[in-house]
């Protein structure tokens, strides 16, 4: 059953249908002899994302031959672009369902195999996407050992390295560090231009490295960059094409394919240099269509108001498909758009003989990670290295005799003024002028397309021998030091320090703007007396949670130039961390602004934002529908007309509710104001029936009847495309899903677990939410935003004893560890740690609350409960159980398991003995997140001794008095970052808490 490297091209034939190129072959074959993972200077077009695939032979192949284990467990694929397309997830996607439908004995079939022996999961290879909003907020692998490829922006990635993710819980932190910041191999593409993640990458695994347990010393991050437009640090070893790549059939055709690169000076064509660019570039379309191989060109601005501009002017014409493509854009309305008909043609191929000529308009977001190619393409001026990446979309295949491309200069001489791109912009025009054809009119264009300068792969090198190309790209930022003293700080979750470094000058440099805020629309947010009602915005955002489709990322400046002066152009690009195109200003403490609804991550809720200086980076802002600033193809930063609601959108679950609003409904269905009327008059019908109980009805008729009335009001169904902006097939579906249910109720707790539920206002009939039924004994579907902060989250809907979850959550602990390849000794205190974790639930009013409040019900069990049983999405009946049993929400369990464990091990000095008792108490303290250092300062207002059933059976008794903050934890966490390093802690508290969540998931 096993397999050497000789057999990679095989391999990589039977998952995608082609032979690996010569560069990819070598590239394996020098890894596996030395280990090392080298930097890849490869031009594009030449399918750098093989990485995914070298990195997964490699590490199966090493576990199928009982290697020992060099190659890391996870890949990161990171892009400084706000990816349309990400086409390393595509490919890590297409390598997941080849080894999942592998048949025994076949070389994939092994491969798999051994990938599954690694992890003891049945699925080889899980493939994650992570490019903003919420997606973090849970869990997003369920073990610490399972092979996956992450592919992420560098926001999203380095955020979690440096232990402040991007909108996540501060008590899933941890994990996400840990995972980001041990047994990774962090791949940066077009690293050239992400040198400050590189930096920090590189810090952070000299930081791991300081570990005194030498096991640790080597779980780092290992770290490749990729790159088409030379190596980010030339004093690191590469790999790069050679004489055999250029030989190659395929490979040599896309080395030298005949891109003709032509100059126009369009910058008097218009004042406002946006104006000018579409002015030129729908002068240089109409000239490249009747010469072009086919009828698809390309047109990349520098920023969104750019590309919209164009897009605008084009969208005139009935003469050419015209589609729109920029990063900074809804996940729900992204996926509508790849899906329409035009872009699924462009990323199988245009046809020859289309009917109309296909035209794109995109900014930046196209230059990486998108495998297109067009026949034509008009640019805007940029620096080099953009407008290399540009030209790498451009007959991609090189299949075409020869394929024209104009680079249009827009804005004035003054090197200021070019957007996003500056001097750097202004230092390659003047290169360019020297080398390729210039042109000031559209007639003379025609002329010089064919004479253009030939810029390939294979001429590139020579066009750039005699030049000094630090000029023509934009500067290195400057890059601050990551000291110890600050690392220290960013391992401190809880409580997190104030004030608190922020991690974008170590992700992006010193020169760059604040980090994004997630932006989301809603169009049932009420006012009161013209004022918005905070009580009820609150309310509403925690009845339905935002998801990480209906989210976009802007910067935080942006939004609040928008929220401010509306009227205002928006100069933002598809760059990460890009400096602004305008110069900052100070928000001014009394200005006036819209207001808006943020989430305060610390104090886990809902809060005003009424000034400049409350949109803080990092956070999450909910604006109401009406204020527009998005529409189908992304963000716009002026007014228009209502944003659609996506909220009732989220990914598929068991409990995802739907509102029945006519607000959300008009928006979602397209409806004029008399079918708006009309919908709300129903639902205030059908809501004031089920509110008065009348009996002549039963609750599901009423429910019924109003579905068919509300699908009645809709549109025609149309199983074609989806169209970008348009959700009528999608609220038909939902609508029609919510009429197959057969049982209702108005009851909104666990009791109704096999009965869809209806949650009534009784202030607004107008507004209903159903959530669907849930089948008896059906496993909870983890949500975003639902982690292990609850003392009993994350269960089945049915009660598990306290006993059989310690030993089942020590089992998979410890074989966690194992798979890990950690010491005997490690092994052994995961396991007693991830035993005792839970023995603080003996206190009678926490076994209480298990048993929703009933006191005489706790008493009478046979056995202490871990889990209630009670519906995790009923967050009401479980705030009242608590409420019943006098439990304070802020007190923790795991304070009391704490002092149990440290009691136990003092008085076994024999148990101790071979344990790090320190790791054991501190993986035990901190199993929900808390204790980096302090749990929270809540102490016991009624203590009572507690008696806690220990891993060997003895019975250690405490009293709950001490359940506040134990003060010795700050030393010893600061003890164990030094023993383990930051991420190694991390890693531990990981294996025990992802047992854990898995655990209490299955049911125990």
């Amino acid at each position: 059953m096993s397999f050497t490297p000789e057999d990679f091209p095989d391999f990589v034939e039977a998952v995608h249908g082609y032979r690996p190129f010569p560069w990819q072959d070598a590239y394996l074959k020098q890894a596996a002899e030395t280990g090392e993972w080298r930097d890849l200077d490869v031009p594009t077009g030449l399918g750098k994302t093989s990485l995914i695939d070298i990195w997964l032979f490699l590490l199966a192949w090493q576990c199928a031959t009982g290697l020992e284990r060099s190659v890391p467990l996870r890949l990161f694929f990171v892009v400084d672009r706000r990816l349309v397309v990400d086409q390393a997830h595509e490919h890590a996607c297409t390598v997941q369902h080849a080894l999942h439908g592998a048949s025994y004995g076949s070389l994939t079939g092994r491969v798999a195999q051994a990938l599954r022996e690694l992890s003891g999961e049945s699925t080889a290879l899980e493939a994650v996407r992570m490019r903003g909003g919420v997606d973090w907020a849970s869990r997003w692998l369920r073990s610490p050992v399972q092979p996956a490829v992450i592919t992420s922006t560098v926001d999203q990635y380095g955020s979690r390295l440096l232990f402040r993710g991007y909108h996540t819980s501060p008590r899933m932190r941890p994990i996400d560090a840990a995972l980001c910041g041990t047994d990774a191999l962090l791949a940066v593409d077009e690293a050239h231009i992400a040198l400050p993640l590189l930096t920090t990458a590189a810090d952070c695994t000299a930081y791991q490295q300081t570990a005194s347990h030498r096991d640790f010393g080597r779980r780092g991050v290992q770290v490749v960059s990729l790159s088409a437009t030379g190596a980010a640090d030339p004093a690191r070893p590469r790999h790069s094409i050679t004489r055999a790549d250029r030989q190659h059939p395929v490979a040599g055709n896309r080395l030298n394919a005949q891109r003709r690169l032509t100059l126009w000076d369009a910058s008097t064509l218009a004042k406002n240099s946006a104006l000018a660019f579409a002015q030129a570039a729908e002068q240089a379309m109409d000239v490249m269509l009747p010469l072009v191989a086919r009828p698809v060109l390309g047109v990349i601005a520098n920023t969104i108001r750019t590309a919209r501009a164009t897009f605008q002017r084009l969208s005139a014409r009935d003469d050419i498909d015209l589609v729109l493509l920029t990063g900074r854009c809804r996940g729900e309305d992204r996926e509508r758009l790849l899906n329409s008909r035009q872009l699924r043609e462009l990323f199988q191929g245009i046809s020859a003989d289309r009917d109309r000529p296909l035209v794109v308009v995109a900014t930046q977001t196209v230059e990486v990670g998108v495998d297109v190619s067009f026949a034509g393409l008009i640019s805007e001026n940029a620096a080099a290295a953009a407008l290399i990446q540009r030209l790498g979309r451009l007959d991609r295949t090189g299949a075409f005799p020869w394929a024209p491309a104009v680079v249009i200069r827009a804005a004035a001489p003054d090197p200021q003024d070019i957007p996003v791109y500056g001097p750097a912009a202004h230092a390659t025009w003047e290169w360019l002028t020297s080398h390729a054809p210039l042109t000031t009119c559209a007639e003379d264009l025609q002329h010089s397309l064919h004479k253009g300068l030939v810029i390939n792969p294979a001429m590139l090198p020579a066009l750039l021998a005699d030049t000094e190309t630090a000029s023509l790209n934009v500067p290195v930022p400057r890059i601050p030091v990551l000291h110890r003293t600050l690392l220290d700080s960013w391992t401190r979750t809880s409580p997190t320090p104030v004030p608190d470094q922020p991690t974008a000058p170590f992700l992006h440099g010193l020169s760059t703007t604040p980090e994004d805020v997630q932006v989301l629309w809603r169009s049932d947010l009420p006012t009161l007396g013209g004022q918005p009602d905070w009580e009820k915005w609150a309310a509403r955002m925690a009845q339905v949670p935002p998801h990480p489709g209906e989210t976009v990322a802007i910067p935080a400046r942006q939004l609040r130039r928008f929220l401010t002066q509306p009227t205002a152009d928006d100069t933002t690009s598809d760059l990460e961390g890009a400096p602004d195109a305008e110069a900052p200003t100070a928000a001014k403490k009394h200005q006036t602004m819209a207001p808006a609804l943020r989430y305060d991550d610390r104090d886990n809720q809902w809060i005003p934002a009424t000034g400049p200086r409350d949109i803080r980076p990092g956070s999450i802002v909910v604006l109401p529908s009406h204020y527009s600033g998005h529409d189908a193809y992304g963000w716009t930063g002026t007014p228009g007309d209502p944003v659609v609601d996506l909220a009732d959108f989220p990914p598929l679950t068991d409990s995802a509710p739907t509102r029945l609003d006519a607000g959300p409904l008009a928006l979602l269905g397209g409806f004029d104001e008399a079918t708006a009327q009309a919908a709300t008059t129903a639902i205030t019908r059908a809501s004031k029936k089920l509110l008065a109980g009348e009996d002549d009805e039963s609750i599901t008729d009423i429910i019924h009847q109003l579905l068919d009335r509300l699908l009645g009001l809709l549109p025609a169904a149309d199983s074609g495309p989806p169209t970008p902006g348009s959700y009528t097939v999608d609220l038909h579906q939902r609508l029609s899903q919510l009429r197959t249910i057969t049982a209702w109720d108005t009851a909104a707790d666990g009791r109704s677990a096999r009965r869809g539920h209806a949650i009534l206002d009784a202030t607004d009939p107008s507004r209903l939410l159903l959530v669907p039924a849930r089948p008896k004994g059906d496993r909870v579907e983890r949500t975003a935003g639902v982690n292990d902060d609850d003392a009993d989250g994350s269960s089945l809907t049915r009660p598990v004893g306290l006993a059989q979850h310690g030993k089942a959550v020590a089992a998979r602990a410890a074989d966690f560890a194992v798979r890990l390849g950690l010491p005997t000794a490690l092994v052994a205190a995961v396991e007693t740690g991830a035993h005792a974790h839970d023995c603080g639930k003996h206190h009678p009013r926490f076994q209480c609350m298990l048993c929703a409040g009933d006191r005489l019900l706790a008493e009478s069990l046979d056995e202490p409960l871990a889990k209630s049983g009670m519906d995790p999405a009923d967050h009401t009946g479980r705030r009242r159980a608590a409420r019943l049993a006098n439990w304070h929400p802020e007190l923790r369990h795991e304070a009391l398991s704490a002092l149990a464990v440290q009691e136990w091990l003092a008085t076994n000095p024999d148990l101790a003995q071979g344990l790090d008792a320190d790791l054991v108490l501190h993986l035990v303290a901190s199993h929900h997140g808390h204790a980096r250092p302090l749990l929270p300062p809540v102490t016991d207002p009624n203590p009572v001794d507690v008696t806690c059933l220990m891993p060997d059976q003895q019975h250690v008794t405490v009293n709950s008095a001490a359940m506040g903050t134990d003060w010795t934890g700050p030393d010893r966490f600061k003890a164990l970052n030094r023993r383990y390093g930051p991420w190694g802690l991390a890693l531990l508290e990981a294996v025990v808490r992802l047992a854990d969540m898995a655990c209490s998931e299955e049911g125990s």
